[in-house]
């Protein structure tokens, strides 16, 4: 299960890609691109704010040979992670919920993460019993940072005002944006080489060196009043079920089982993200306890 959990962290740092989507040029007229630039410039002033990221996944994995069923093993995952980030000096908390269930068992999970500079270096800090005990990880560079992100991400594509909504009494101006699916590349190369969705990707590759992901869009909505993107939301239903067709097949052809067949049903994989507390989070301050740990071997 500690695979699942990688993948999620995986889809968590790239919602967090998403949310520094570039620039576009600017222009004369009111454009959809140009209102979302505006956007963007206004979440990258922030000096702190707040982060509610939501992952729901609902899978079945069924395994079949000569018509019967082997194995049919459905797996529903709920992850929320509650973020507070200030820029200067860089510091960052969060608390992390997952609750999984699986195969008639059923696993809760929660685990409490900061971290801060050190001269040049990034100093992370997680614990999985409350604070009792802590890992200390030094890095080269922050896993959150709105700056990071705007030099990361490519430009968006085919970017529409799609209408109003209000939400929780505030307007709200709608827009949807599609991104490239090599962004998830990314996230994975920012999340480390042990993540396990980096094979799974590989094997999608193509010939001319693409990683075989699709498109996907993503719906922002931005505060009329203070034209800041306060909520995303991501549909990756689709592209979660390539990835796990292409991760079943290289397991099938690696194991040499002729005759198996299995098939991958992913009904919901979403993603949303609401935004708040802007300019307004208080100091953070990284436990006495968590400074106090022993750094985690390299």
């Amino acid at each position: 299960m500690k695979k699942t959990v990688s993948v999620l962290l995986t889809l968590a740092l790239l919602f967090g890609l998403v949310l520094a989507l570039p620039s576009a040029p600017a222009r004369a007229e009111s454009t959809p691109e140009q209102e979302l630039t505006e956007a963007f410039q206004n979440l990258n002033a922030v000096d702190s704010m707040r982060m509610d990221l939501d992952i729901v996944l609902d899978l079945s994995i069924v395994m079949s040979m000569g018509g019967q069923t082997i194995i049919n093993m459905p797996l529903n995952v709920a992850l929320n992670l509650g973020m507070e980030y200030q820029k200067e000096p860089y510091a960052m908390r969060g608390q992390m919920q997952m609750h999984m269930s699986y195969m008639g068992k059923t696993e809760d999970n929660q685990s409490l993460m900061y971290s801060e500079k050190d001269g040049d270096a990034v100093i992370s800090y997680s614990s999985d019993d409350d604070g009792a005990t802590w890992t200390k990880k030094q890095s080269e560079k922050a896993s959150f940072s709105m700056d990071d992100m705007s030099a990361v991400i490519g430009s968006a594509k085919e970017i529409q005002k799609i209408g109003t909504e209000s939400v929780d009494g505030h307007d709200m101006d709608v827009y949807t944006a599609i991104v490239d699916g090599q962004y998830l590349q990314k996230a994975m190369n920012a999340a480390g080489s042990d993540n396990p969705l980096s094979g799974i990707v590989g094997e999608t590759g193509s010939e001319d060196g693409s990683n075989g992901l699709g498109d996907f869009e993503v719906t922002i909505y931005v505060d009329k009043e203070t034209k800041l993107p306060v909520r995303f939301s991501i549909d990756l239903t689709s592209m979660m079920k390539d990835l796990m067709d292409a991760a079943l097949k290289a397991s099938m052809d690696m194991s040499e089982m002729e005759g198996m067949e299995v098939s991958v049903d992913i009904p919901t994989a979403l993603i949303d993200c609401n935004l708040s507390q802007f300019n307004s989070v208080p100091p953070i301050e990284i436990p006495a306890a968590a400074k106090a740990a022993v750094p985690a071997a390299a």
